[in-house]
């Protein structure tokens, strides 16, 4: 469920100054990093004024170009890469999970400053991976008074908490918990009964000035996620994989702790030394199908320092080590299944034991070089050598980069880009793997133009190609090869006008195809997210001074599925076997959808507040996002996302 009900308690005399009723309002967004290839910039205010986000900054991430929802609404997949291909940055740490099951994120939406998505050849000094890169940026506690929020919605409570100690310290804390699963104990649909899912989440942090620009930060996040099914053994769902009759329920926890100091060298010199610790605990328990429990647990020391030669020249140099720990106990059925073999049959596949405790360690090494050669063009130059243990591999990768500043207002990027990604967990690890593969590999090219039409005004255009290689195919003999490659093409482009007036929002359009190609069978098809044309349009109007208009609409080709012709024989146990049509080769229909928002707002002597009404899917569009096929595999029934009618949600501030 994705209705909000914000109540928010004002209990303090803190004096707020009545708001001007002339002066609008004006965005400044700074730019954490001056690299300008293929990133997008858009503060967490904006994100959580869209219309249908709930107030939650990250859902708004679906509304921009290049960015594809996937069907549980959770993590992003961007240009032709899926959402396991993407690395997630917060306050410069690399963090794990930035996304419930439910699919809103684990952070508290007033924390969210901003944040850069880079979305294709990205710097060196990031992780490895193929997709693109998240760079979330939390806000500084405030430092004027001790304040806070209480926030108490239909999903869950959340508290924050905030405020100088002294003239040097500041801190914040944030806790939430749902509660939904209290209100509703479950909810039934086709023989499968959901227990409602729970979710908690926290961030803090406490930050240390020290002399001159010196400061010393302490960061605390977590999350935890539980979700219960029962499957009836008279299902669909239990007579196609009778392995999963009885009680599916899974358990995902995470934390991370870490101190950064960020100094000043010499002159405009900077330097970022950091120490984090990262521990995920995941328990799974499926039927009759078996269980895992998996603990990883990571420490990781990152170093980058900023040396500006002049205003003219920048060398960044980086370097992460990284020792992770991990601890297996699985007694599960083995599969294998990939996206290039959609006849994957869990309740036929052997069950297997594995008990196992390794360590592997990383590091990665990073240099890059921003010189202005011209006055106007800047050349942007960088490697990352990388090496992991584990499979043993060293990569060497090149990125290179210009920007040409035709005009004032004209600004044309150009990048190129090699990068790798390690295979998942379940697919190199002894027994269940193959502790032989190379990683995946990935060529971006990008090729943009940005033009700025006036003070409020602006658009943007960008073309790009990616190329894949060494995916991973599933094998009878080795569980999985390199055996596949890929590719990823399209135009997108931006129509964007900044707050500071009445009107606000903008309009982005896709037009990109992506596919995969299987090396080893010759079989080609549509990469499973691959959605041709995705338009959408976000509008926020400002009626007057406490009134806010918004309203998001939506719309994307349909994202392609692999039909079932009939059935084919029939297992062992008697059950008909599908027969699958070419991979991808259907679509879903057509997907639109618009949402609407009223917010307003109210500044008083003690307290400040805001309240918002939000209309989803105004017209009921009934979006297909799957097929239900009966036991027999003879006929299907659409499968619609849930989605609320509304939600609203009233925030104050003490």
């Amino acid at each position: 469920m994705r209705v909000v009900l914000c109540l928010l308690l004002a209990c303090s005399a803190n004096a707020y100054a009545e708001e001007p009723e002339t002066l609008p309002e004006v965005s400044v967004v700074s730019e954490r990093s001056p690299d300008r290839v293929s990133k997008s910039v858009i503060t967490g205010k904006q994100l959580s004024k869209i219309a249908g986000s709930s107030g939650d900054p990250l859902t708004g991430l679906q509304a921009l170009p290049g960015v594809v929802s996937t069907n549980n609404g959770s993590e992003p997949a961007v240009r032709g890469s899926g959402p396991g291909d993407n690395a997630y940055y917060v306050d410069n740490l690399p963090v794990g999970k930035i996304f419930h099951v439910a699919g809103i994120s684990v952070f508290n939406a007033d924390l969210i400053g901003d944040f850069n998505l880079y979305s294709a050849a990205f710097a060196p000094h990031y992780a490895d991976v193929t997709g693109a890169v998240l760079d979330v940026a939390l806000r500084a506690p405030r430092t004027d008074h001790l304040g806070g929020k209480l926030n108490i919605n239909l999903l869950g409570v959340d508290a924050l908490i905030e405020g100088p100690v002294n003239a040097d310290q500041s801190f914040y804390f944030a806790a939430r918990r749902s509660y939904a699963d209290l209100l509703i104990k479950q909810i039934e649909d086709n023989g499968i009964t959901i227990q409602v899912p729970n979710y908690s989440d926290y961030q803090g942090k406490y930050i240390f000035k020290l002399d001159g620009a010196d400061k010393l930060t302490l960061h605390l996040q977590g999350s935890s996620d539980t979700l219960e099914l029962q499957v009836g053994a008279n299902s669909n769902l239990a007579q196609k994989q009778p392995a999963l009759a009885g009680t599916i329920a899974t358990s995902d926890a995470y934390s991370m702790q870490a101190v950064t100091l960020d100094s000043a060298l010499f002159d405009s010199a900077f330097n970022n030394l950091a120490l984090e610790h990262i521990v995920s605990d995941v328990t799974n328990s499926v039927a009759s199908a078996g269980n895992l429990k998996l603990t990883t647990e990571d420490w990781m020391l990152r170093e980058r320092v900023v040396l500006p030669f002049s205003d003219e020249h920048e060398l960044a140099l980086g370097t992460n080590l990284t020792h992770t720990r991990v601890s297996i106990d699985a007694d599960i059925k083995k599969t294998t299944c990939t996206q290039f073999n959609p006849a994957c049959d869990l309740s036929s596949a052997s069950q297997q034991q594995l008990k196992e405790n390794f360590s592997a360690n990383a590091i990665d090494v990073s240099v890059q070089d921003r010189k202005r050669v011209a006055s106007n063009v800047t050349l942007v130059g960088g490697v990352r050598q990388s090496y992991e243990d584990y499979l043993r591999k060293a990569y060497t990768e090149p990125r290179l980069g210009l920007e040409w500043e035709y005009t004032p207002q004209t600004l044309v990027t150009a990048g190129w880009g090699r990068h790798n990604e390690m295979p998942t967990g379940e697919q190199i690890v002894r027994g269940f793997g193959n502790p032989n593969l190379e990683h995946l590999r990935a060529d971006h090219s990008v090729l943009g133009v940005t033009q700025k039409l006036d003070a409020l005004w602006s658009w943007k255009a960008e073309t790009y190609y990616k190329k894949f290689s060494n995916l991973i195919v599933d094998d009878p003999a080795l569980n999985y090869v390199n055996g596949a490659s890929g590719s990823a093409y399209g135009l997108e482009m931006l129509l964007k006008k900044d707050s500071g007036e009445k009107l606000s929002g903008w309009f982005a359009l896709s037009l990109s195809h992506s596919y995969r190609h299987n090396d080893i069978t010759g079989q080609s098809f549509r990469f499973a997210l691959d959605q041709p044309v995705n338009a959408t349009l976000v509008a926020n109007y400002k009626w007057n001074e406490v009134w806010t208009l918004g309203a998001k609409w939506n719309g994307h080709s349909g994202t392609p599925y692999t039909p079932i012709l009939g059935t084919s024989g029939t297992y062992p146990d008697g059950r008909p076997i599908p027969l699958y049509a070419a991979i991808n080769s259907g679509s879903y229909p057509t997907y639109h959808r618009l949402d609407l928002r009223a917010e307003r707002q109210l500044l008083r002597a003690s307290y400040k507040m805001n309240m918002y009404f939000e209309l989803n899917n105004v017209y009921q569009r009934k979006n297909v996002v799957g097929y239900s096929y009966d036991p027999t595999y003879t006929s299907k029934d659409p499968v619609y996302p849930f989605v609320l009618p509304f939600s609203f949600g009233v925030q104050a501030e003490f």
